[in-house]
């Protein structure tokens, strides 16, 4: 029986941030993935939710690692068993929702934004 499971993955890179961002969101769209949301956490972190198709799981897990991104053996994990559920399963069109968490390692400062006052 498939049952819909929500992908919690997560990586590091040493490549430069929009770089390896462009990269990874090209890798998402080629798995026939999309991306919903994201939010940068200064430029140490990202972390981007998705949906990806269960047929597509497997495309999405090569894709992303021939980015570059080191993936946890953890996400690995899981992007391996819902490969495998999605094969063992009638319902291939179902789709997962998912994160990716990227940490981002460097020697660069904390990216500062300047915040607006608020009239009060």
């Amino acid at each position: 029986m498939f049952e819909q499971k929500f992908l919690r993955l997560d990586g590091f890179t040493k490549a430069e941030r929009i770089g390896m961002t462009a990269r990874v969101s090209e890798a998402i769209n080629k798995a026939g993935a999309w991306i919903t949301d994201f939010h940068l956490y200064s430029n140490i972190l990202i972390c981007i939710n998705f949906e990806v198709p269960s047929a597509n799981v497997e495309k999405l897990a090569i894709f992303l690692q021939q980015t570059g991104l080191h993936l946890s053996q953890e996400s690995l994990s899981q992007l391996m068993s819902a490969h495998e559920s999605a094969n063992d399963s009638a319902l291939k069109d179902k789709e997962l929702v998912g994160t990716l968490q990227i940490t981002f390692v460097h020697n660069e400062p904390d990216l500062l934004r300047e915040v607006p006052a608020v009239p009060g």
